[in-house]
């Protein structure tokens, strides 16, 4: 996780079991031809990572030892799956199964969430 100040992190909760997560929409965009990838929270059955793209950054064909949900937080993230184009916008996600190759391309500024299925 980042020690970085103004990267939201867990937070802790009064309430047992709870996690509070912020940040999810906020675009912390690295230079380069690859997205910032941030851990927000690891807890018993997932872990939630923030992806911030800038336009035009890929995260190139890869798959994930575990199922995965993707979703739009903010912008347009075209997800590449089995040979179809999901448009990735606020309110849309995929759910794709552990193993299965996936790559993804930033149209525009962009955010997403995706939750590590443990």
């Amino acid at each position: 996780m980042s020690q970085n100040p103004s990267v939201p992190t867990e937070q802790d909760s009064s309430t047992a079991g709870v996690t509070r997560i912020e940040g999810l929409a906020d675009l912390n965009a690295q230079s380069g031809d690859t997205p910032r990838i941030e851990r927000l929270a690891a807890r018993p059955g997932a872990t939630v990572v923030r992806l911030s793209f800038a336009a035009g950054q890929t995260m190139e064909e890869h798959r994930a030892g575990f199922p995965i949900l993707v979703s739009g937080a903010a912008g347009h993230v075209t997800f590449e799956v089995g040979g179809q184009s999901i448009e990735l916008v606020p309110g849309t996600a995929v759910h794709v199964e552990a193993g299965i190759m996936h790559r993804l391309v930033a149209t525009e500024d962009s955010v997403v969430t995706l939750v590590v299925l443990r």
